[in-house]
């Protein structure tokens, strides 16, 4: 996929904006379960070296001094944050109100995850018959997916309803436990900006191990925190996001795959948005980025600019990742330990 995608193609004018309104309702209802809230280790290496970060958006963040991952703490338990996503005004607007024209110019997104997994497939020899998709969306992937003829059957793992034509496509609507009990195994499985979104990832990795076939492979994508975006700009960046529950990093991703029996294959920070978000942030408050002359330079010209996102690709320092793991070792998961005293 050679077509360029602007900010503006993910996330429209006053899209956003209303999001976040929404967003604020939904905090002060998750703020009302406070007294419920636990304090929790690292979730992916569980280490408790886990000072304090920062508040953002009335919620706690602790990062790991070991691992550097970022998450919510003290912070909602499993169940209650399904509720608050099942009853989340926020998401509700995102899945039922997003513009028809934003659909169309997102549409290169999908067709590039489309584009990744089938050379993934071609480079590892890999001849999907089923696929799983856990946290579907709206099923634009699977739409892009299907039409490529490349997959018999593409199950969707997804709690809202969604009503997709293409044939052999499957959805399924009861959670994780029914996908346990139902005995199937799949040829490969995607989860695409799912994983940040889960207070205990071990439990959800057990459920992929269980349903990938031998060799099998597991491709996600995630934010990655550890990016000159994130950090720069910090809670004004679209990773820090309320529902972000848990942000990784190349290491912590890694160590968490590892410690629950993966074995990383390929891991690779593709953003293109790093530098268009940059500047769109400096444009607004260039207040922000006076004591930094060096960004500035290469944010106003537009070769370096074009260098730096190759630069922060190839670094594994753009804000977007991506991995491909393959379910060949020992599981070690659990709980995310409890922080003591």
């Amino acid at each position: 996929m050679n077509e360029k995608i602007a900010v503006r193609d993910i996330h429209a004018a006053g899209v956003a904006e209303e999001f976040d309104r929404l967003m604020q309702l939904d905090i002060d209802d998750l703020r009302a379960h406070e007294h419920a809230f636990v304090d929790t280790a690292c979730p992916a290496c569980h280490g408790n070296d886990v000072p304090h970060a920062f508040v953002h958006q009335s919620l706690s963040y602790r990062r790991c001094g070991r691992c550097e991952t970022l998450f919510v703490s003290p912070g909602p338990t499993e169940s209650l944050h399904l509720d608050f996503v099942r009853s989340s005004r926020a998401m509700e607007f995102w899945r039922e109100h997003l513009p028809a024209d934003m659909k169309r110019t997102r549409r290169p997104m999908y067709q590039e995850r489309v584009a990744y997994a089938l050379d993934v497939w071609a480079r590892t020899g890999v001849r999907p018959h089923t696929t799983l998709e856990f946290g579907a969306g709206n099923g634009e992937f699977a739409e892009e997916l299907s039409a490529t003829g490349a997959v018999e059957r593409i199950v969707l793992l997804e709690p809202q309803a969604l009503n997709l034509e293409q044939p052999g496509i499957e959805i399924m609507t009861e959670g994780f436990e029914a996908l346990e009990t139902a005995g199937r195994s799949f040829d490969a499985v995607f989860a695409w900006e799912l994983i940040e979104h889960l207070i205990e990832p071990d439990q959800f990795l057990r459920v992929v191990r269980q349903v990938l076939k031998p060799g099998a492979p597991f491709i996600l994508s995630t934010p990655n925190e550890r990016s000159v975006e994130t950090r720069r700009l910090g809670t004004d960046s679209s990773n820090i996001l309320f529902d972000h529950v848990r942000l990784y990093n190349p290491a912590s991703i890694s160590t968490l795959l590892e410690r629950n029996g993966f074995r990383v294959v390929e891991l690779c920070t593709p953003g293109k948005l790093d530098v268009a978000r940059l500047q769109g942030y400096r444009a607004e408050r260039p207040e922000v980025f006076g004591d930094d002359p060096c960004l500035n330079l290469i944010l106003s010209d537009e070769r370096a600019s074009e260098s730096f996102q190759t630069f922060l690709q190839q670094s594994l320092l753009s804000s977007h990742m991506r991995v491909v793991a393959v379910a060949d070792g020992d599981w070690r998961g659990s709980r995310t330990p409890l922080l003591r005293g």
